[in-house]
């Protein structure tokens, strides 16, 4: 079931536990999983393996999906992409 991007912001809580299943940015970070260490109004922080803080700073609304507890987050469409909705992150809530 599709959830909102509110319901979301909800559900990642301190101590919830999250696998990197796509990393465009990053793509060594594939496969790694972290554990939400902050959350603000305006970002949330995982729990890095050498004990940093990465951040993932929201966004717009409409560059999230969140279904059966997968999160995908969406580039926001530019003239640097071609005008196309790009995967960048996608993560699953454990």
């Amino acid at each position: 079931m599709l959830k909102s991007f509110s319901q979301l912001k909800k559900d990642l809580k301190v101590g919830v536990t999250v696998r990197t299943i796509r990393n465009n940015c990053k793509p060594e970070m594939t496969g790694e999983i972290r554990t939400i260490s902050k959350v603000q109004t305006n970002a949330i922080a995982f729990k890095r393996s050498d004990g940093k803080d990465s951040w993932l700073w929201w966004g717009k609304a409409n560059n999230y999906e969140y279904e059966n507890n997968n999160i995908k987050v969406y580039d926001e469409p530019s003239k640097y992409n071609d005008f196309k909705r790009t995967l960048v992150f996608e993560y699953e809530i454990l």
